[in-house]
């Protein structure tokens, strides 16, 4: 996971069924759940160092890689020890997710490149978009895997949104062309020929 998605208490819950899942992923150093000498950026703290603070079921990490910054790391998958890299030098969280965050990389880049967002002061709306975003993303995911499964080429992504647009929408425009009374000939041709009628 990436730092929007990482905090304590959603691990602690993953981590239990139903789920029993582990995460490795960066988090936000103004967490309440991180202790404040992990992520305070001492000047006396050398380059390459680890601090490590340990619960039941999760780790958490802080590695200096510069002179102003630290990285804070939460894992469930490594609860026992912090190893440490002897070639790098770098705790062995930060080789697991360096090497497993590229699915989150490419999931924030189809997020920018085809997105719901629209310009809103409201933060509930901004919340809504980013659902709907994750949520055609995954549809997607789902779709093409099965396809794929049963040895079919999927379609590109846009022809898959306009589709599924047209799925979602098309009971309301249903709806709406049999109960609004006063519609405008030139809309109800349009909802028309949207509906393939």
């Amino acid at each position: 996971m990436d730092n929007w998605f990482t905090n304590v208490p959603l691990a602690d819950r993953l981590i239990y069924r139903p789920y029993t899942m582990t995460i490795v992923g960066t988090i936000r150093k103004n967490k309440p759940h991180i202790p404040p000498s992990l992520v305070e950026n001492d000047k006396k703290r050398q380059l390459g160092t680890s601090l490590f603070a340990y619960s039941s079921n999760s780790t958490l990490v802080s590695y200096k890689p510069k002179t102003n910054k630290i990285v804070t790391l939460l894992s469930t998958m490594h609860t026992s020890s912090g190893t440490i890299n002897k070639t790098t030098k770098k705790p062995e969280i930060i080789h697991t997710y360096n090497a497993t965050k590229g699915a989150v990389d490419t999931f924030d880049q189809m997020c920018q490149n085809m997105c719901a967002n629209r310009k809103t002061k409201r933060w509930p709306m901004c919340i809504f978009y980013n659902m709907i975003n994750m949520a055609s993303i995954n549809s997607y995911v789902i779709y093409a895997h099965n396809v794929i499964t049963r040895g079919e080429k999927p379609i590109i992504r846009q022809m898959y949104m306009l589709e599924l647009h047209k799925k979602l929408s098309e009971a309301h425009q249903t709806s709406r062309l049999e109960t609004v009374t006063n519609m405008s000939h030139e809309l109800k041709k349009i909802i028309e020929d949207v509906l393939g009628r």
